[in-house]
């Protein structure tokens, strides 16, 4: 069926109701395929196919039928960010014929949806919910296409996009129906449970006696994991960073958030993380740091460097007093083996190395400031940028 087929009849008066099950869901798969719109491209997938993956989630969930089909012709239309008109409105009695009139009218209304001012109001409606007083049920089902839409996207989404709507997804859950709010819960892990795994172990620091590495996977929530790599997405870098003074070229990119570049200071800069809300994953990352990993300690710098093929770091330790460590946390959201970035720490001596740690999207290393350490480069077939955000600590009683 070809686009002129399936819209040709638009005069022609139609049936306001559904075709019977299981007609249904064939003639309206048939009706799609037929319109060479739908193949258009559609973050990395095609238009067609994302619309039947958000019509396959709301049926998984055991939404009714007309949410379901209202979910297969949820932005047919055109929507705010996705701005081309498929179908276009003059078809809509068409499209009513196919699916329904209550499907079609939902879908419609999907289309022409103001996201921000409804989020606003499912968010006023849950601030002043009284116990578990149920949602309108039109706003519901909007709440399930827009979920819907959302989570089909997600595994497609650039990580600066994936956190957008974490605040609101987490207050939402109760608002869903099951099925989707555990899919929701799976895809952020709010309320998952975390078992680090830990290797530590001590190094010897020259003269200035041993310290101690603990690389720890599984430590930080999924949901700020999420945050943290959309905040290394955005515009926040300056070029020029080295990492130690015999470093005079290939430099790499970095970003202050707090503290001064005094890595032997002792002064909290906590504070200035709480005034900067561009960077809030940040203090979250901070204060799962030091309630699970450094009580006692004030953070005297934080920083993020970002690193492409050829900004190596020259050796280095971070600090020559006692009572001092360095957390990073590999911020990137993906990493390929062949990609290289790894963090090497050497002996006294600098003359080999004892330990590395690959730059696992989502691991924490902790170390004590006095090991001599670099962060290589990633190699020449790396697409993305090696993102490490950096917390220097300082424990009086260490």
């Amino acid at each position: 069926m070809q686009m002129n087929n399936a819209l040709a009849t638009l005069g022609t008066p139609v049936l306001l109701h559904a075709a019977p099950e299981p007609d249904r869901e064939a003639a309206a798969l048939a009706f799609l395929r037929g319109i060479p719109g739908t193949r258009i491209r559609h973050t990395d997938t095609t238009l067609l196919a994302h619309l039947q993956g958000v019509y396959a989630k709301l049926k998984a969930w055991g939404c009714r039928d007309d949410l379901c089909f209202a979910g297969l012709f949820h932005s047919v239309y055109g929507t705010e960010h996705f701005r081309r008109q498929t179908i276009p409105i003059a078809a809509r009695p068409r499209v009513t014929k196919v699916i329904g009139s209550d499907a079609e009218a939902l879908a419609f209304q999907f289309c022409t949806l103001d996201t921000r001012a409804f989020l606003a109001d499912v968010e006023a409606f849950l601030g002043a919910r009284i116990a578990d007083a149920p949602i309108d049920p039109e706003k519901s089902d909007l709440l399930h296409l827009f979920v819907a839409n959302w989570l089909e996207q997600f595994p497609r989404m650039r990580a600066s996009q994936r956190s957008s709507h974490i605040g609101f997804l987490r207050h939402a859950r109760p608002l869903l129906l099951p099925a989707a709010a555990e899919e929701v819960e799976a895809t952020f892990g709010f309320n998952l449970p975390l078992t680090p795994r830990d290797s530590e172990r001590e190094l010897e620091a020259l003269d200035r006696g041993t310290g101690t590495l603990r690389i720890l996977d599984d430590f930080v929530p999924l949901h700020l994991r999420h945050q943290l790599s959309a905040l290394m997405g955005r515009n926040i870098w300056r070029y020029g960073w080295k990492a130690a003074d015999t470093q005079t070229s290939h430099f790499f990119w970095h970003s202050h958030f707090a503290g001064d570049s005094d890595d032997h200071g002792n002064t909290d800069c906590e504070h200035e993380l709480h005034n900067r809300p561009l960077v809030s994953p940040v203090l979250e990352l901070w204060h799962l740091i030091r309630d699970q990993l450094a009580p006692g300690h004030v953070p005297v710098r934080v920083y993020a460097n970002g690193q492409t093929y050829g900004g190596d770091g020259h050796i280095h330790s971070d600090a020559d007093q006692p009572g001092h460590f360095t957390s990073l946390y590999y911020a990137h959201p993906e990493w390929d083996p062949n990609w290289g970035g790894e963090t090497l720490f050497y002996n006294a001596g600098k003359s080999d190395v004892v330990a590395a740690a690959y730059p696992r999207p989502g691991r924490l290393v902790h170390f004590s400031g006095n090991i001599f350490h670099a962060a290589r480069s990633p190699s020449r077939d790396c697409p993305a940028l090696r993102s490490v955000i950096v917390i220097k600590t300082y424990c009086p009683a260490a």
